[in-house]
């Protein structure tokens, strides 16, 4: 679940964190974007500049969006709220180190989650069995 989960919301987080700063006054947002974030209106101005800008470019994404693409969203994001901290903290960790990689690693990255997408739940599976499996007997081998 976990891992599942970690893969649709890394899309989410990596927009999150690809946003310019720039501070917008609640007055020069459209009225669209005013609806999308009603529930910041009355803390709008004590918000810090990071967090309205983050905030202002999630909505005038949000107002591109499909329904389905807003649907998708809406599940991904309640699957984030659910998970423990320590999954959440993990998978900040994992997008960091992701950012930091050269673009040949990234490319292997995404060539392999299509290759993992591509396979039936079954073959997934056992793939994730087999990762496992090779994880711990790296563990082991590395014990004292």
């Amino acid at each position: 679940m976990i891992k599942q989960t970690s893969k649709s919301i890394l899309p989410i987080f990596i927009l999150l964190l690809s946003i310019n700063a720039f501070a917008v006054p609640w007055a020069d947002l459209t009225p669209e974007e005013q609806k999308v974030l009603r529930t910041y209106s009355r803390n709008w101005s004590h918000l810090d500049e990071d967090k309205q800008n983050k905030l202002c470019h999630v909505s005038q994404q949000w107002l591109q969006m499909t329904p389905d693409q807003k649907q998708r969203l809406k599940k991904r994001l309640k699957d984030w709220k659910r998970m423990k901290p320590t999954a959440r903290k993990s998978i900040k960790k994992w997008f960091q180190w992701y950012q930091e990689q050269p673009e040949d690693v990234k490319r292997r990255i995404q060539v392999g989650k299509k290759w993992f997408q591509s396979l039936s739940v079954k073959e997934q599976k056992e793939v994730e069995l087999r990762w496992q499996h090779a994880s711990k007997s790296r563990n082991y081998a590395q014990m004292p």
